[in-house]
């Protein structure tokens, strides 16, 4: 009898999670569908798949915009906004984590604090910064303002904490200065953690888009999702080369995660934050 429970149990479990999951999936499968339509089978047909495939929208997009140098430019400020963060996250989390400081806790409060306003009420105000360094339409105005990241420093500080300081100690009983102790101690022992922190900030510097649109003013310096606005008329959206380009660009960010998946769900069973 309990064995019969059980299996309803799980049974249920999985069934309730694949239901999850699909309803997750349905904006995504309505953008790969829609991307391969016709315009005028857009609303016309079915929602989720097409009887024909159109590869017309793919052919446009790679014919009308620079595709190419697009993604190499969100990568390129992808990813040293990402190893910048991380750099600063990991000195931060460091401090918090290995020393006694006066006014720490406050000033560690202030950190969860960024983490609540949105990126919108500092935007002007970054931007005259910005304006003022004369970075306006350069990757330097794009990647400098965000190299501290609010969540970078949580995750990682919960991650250190959960470091036995007796292993800390003894690092410096052998002789290793403070850096050498985080490198050999602290980096070490949450290096799957630092691997999934990595993902979710590439993800969501690629994916940043207004701040992006509203610094770089030169075609050629264009990020990817920038192209998103490129098919849009002033009352009207053509959605079959729209859909198009954000499936070319979730390609890159996809098989990241896939590479990374195993690191991933390892560094947030290892970060210390409980769910």
């Amino acid at each position: 009898m309990n064995r019969t429970l059980r299996l309803v149990e799980e049974g249920t479990k999985h069934l309730f999670l694949l239901a999850a999951a699909f309803i997750c999936l349905i904006p995504i499968l309505w953008m790969l569908a829609t991307s391969l339509k016709a315009p005028q089978d857009v609303f016309a047909g079915p929602l989720f798949w097409t009887n024909q495939l159109n590869l017309d929208g793919y052919m446009r997009v790679l014919r009308d915009i620079p595709v190419g140098l697009w993604a190499w430019n969100s990568a390129f400020t992808a990813g040293l906004q990402t190893l910048g963060q991380l750099v600063v996250g990991v000195a931060a989390a460091y401090a918090f984590a290995q020393y006694r400081f006066p006014g720490r806790d406050a000033l560690f409060f202030f950190v969860l604090m960024t983490m609540m306003i949105p990126q919108q009420v500092t935007m002007v105000p970054t931007y005259m910064i910005v304006n003022e360094l004369n970075w306006l339409n350069t990757f330097a105005g794009v990647i400098v303002p965000h190299l501290a990241s609010g969540y970078a420093i949580f995750l990682l500080r919960q991650s250190f904490m959960t470091v036995p300081r007796e292993l800390g100690e003894a690092s410096v009983i052998d002789g290793c200065r403070p850096l050498g102790t985080l490198w050999h101690v602290y980096l070490r022992l949450s290096g799957t953690v630092i691997s999934a922190l990595a993902v979710i900030l590439f993800v969501g510097n690629w994916n940043d888009y207004h701040w992006p649109l509203l610094i770089l003013s030169d075609k050629s310096m264009q990020t990817l999702p920038v192209a998103f606005v490129q098919f849009r008329e002033e009352e009207s959206l053509e959605w079959v080369p729209t859909m198009a380009v954000a499936t070319l660009s979730m390609v890159p960010v996809l098989a990241l995660y896939l590479l990374a998946q195993k690191q991933f769900i390892e560094g947030f069973m290892n970060s210390g934050l409980k769910g």
